[in-house]
């Protein structure tokens, strides 16, 4: 891969979803929840955030710690240092930089991605080790076996690749390319040419959560995307990994990415669901069970439904998915409209209680 030219096409699933986010974002928007309370589920997303980023990269703190970590740091008490507590620290610092106002104006560039990095690795790394791009070659290894599984591109090819991508990003939204779709390409383009030589991972997921911030989408302020990647990193690897190869040359130019696009914006979705769930959790079905109060969410948000588009929505198998459609309908929380492949699910206009 030598040109950053992203090939996918906007299939119905991914228009979907497209859509889905930008109604769960208009539903963020329009919520009026008090100032504590917002402060309150802003400080979650914040600690979910920096517990679930830095537990990717193998970070062993709890989520209690990182909370205590990070309020005593803002409390200005002394803070014990360690590599893991420094990695906290660190991430939170990078995060409020990236959503202060004058930040925010900027276009994602090499002076950015060096401020960012030099945040992340802050009293672990010295020297050109941190605000630089790599200088020598780097590889990812498998955590079991230790053996390479990618090697990213050579050093001296590192900065033109980045300049081809802030480029890419730049004329992207000047095109009216969905932020969406743009930020999900950055992340992957991102880790996969893998600038430095700790802290790729990191720094992707804030630069991504920046570009979403920047136009508009602040699913950050109510949930975390991180979590979502951390709670699923069985899967966030290997969509990387499909759309990767042993060594960077080898991917081709015109590799199709459709399938790392779908995975994040599920991802998202799921972020989405959640600070949803976070701003209205006043459902009154206590006898649902967990996924099927999720599942009764969803149409509380969508109105409408197919079974396909629950299915995609819920991360489900067909089976799974028509079984909740069923005991949703024979709890009277919604109804099947019309028949065959047309039929659509809506909430049902009198909610009855749950006869589970």
């Amino acid at each position: 891969m030598q040109i950053i030219k992203p090939e996918y096409e906007i299939n119905n699933d991914i228009l979907f979803l497209l859509n889905s986010v930008s109604q769960s974002q208009g539903f963020l928007s329009a919520s009026r929840i008090s100032f504590q309370d917002f402060i309150e589920i802003s400080a979650l997303a914040n600690i979910d955030a920096i517990h679930h980023s830095t537990r990717l990269e193998g970070n062993r703190l709890t989520h209690k710690q990182v909370t205590m970590i990070v309020a005593d740091k803002r409390s200005g008490k002394t803070v014990k240092y360690n590599k893991d507590i420094q990695e906290v620290i660190n991430y939170a610092k990078a995060r409020d930089f990236l959503k202060q106002e004058k930040v925010l104006s900027v276009d994602i560039n090499k002076e950015l991605i060096m401020q960012v990095h030099s945040l992340l690795m802050d009293r672990i790394v010295t020297g050109k080790l941190k605000g630089y791009y790599r200088q020598t070659q780097n590889v990812i290894r498998d955590s079991q076996s230790n053996e390479i599984v990618y090697m990213p591109p050579e050093a001296k090819d590192v900065n033109k690749m980045m300049s081809k991508l802030f480029l890419w990003v730049k004329e992207a939204l000047l095109n009216n390319e969905s932020p969406l779709i743009v930020a999900a390409l950055f992340h992957y383009y991102f880790v996969t040419i893998h600038p430095f030589m700790d802290g790729n991972g990191r720094g992707g997921r804030l630069i991504t959560n920046f570009i979403l911030d920047k136009q508009g989408f602040n699913i950050s302020r109510y949930a975390s995307l991180e979590k979502v990647h951390e709670q699923n990193k069985m899967d966030y690897y290997r969509n990387l990994r499909n759309h990767q190869a042993l060594v960077f040359y080898d991917i081709p130019d015109n590799i199709n990415l459709i399938g790392w696009l779908k995975y994040w914006l599920l991802s998202l979705m799921k972020a989405y669901d959640e600070a949803i769930k976070r701003l209205n959790s006043n459902i009154s079905q206590e006898n649902l069970d967990q996924r099927l109060k999720k599942a009764y969410s969803l149409f509380v948000k969508h109105k409408k439904l197919k079974a396909s588009e629950y299915e995609i929505l819920a991360s489900m198998g067909r089976t799974q998915a028509v079984s909740d459609l069923n005991k949703l309908i024979s709890n009277g929380l919604i109804k099947k409209v019309g028949g065959g492949r047309s039929s659509t699910y809506i909430v049902a206009e009198k909610e009855q209680k749950p006869k589970l």
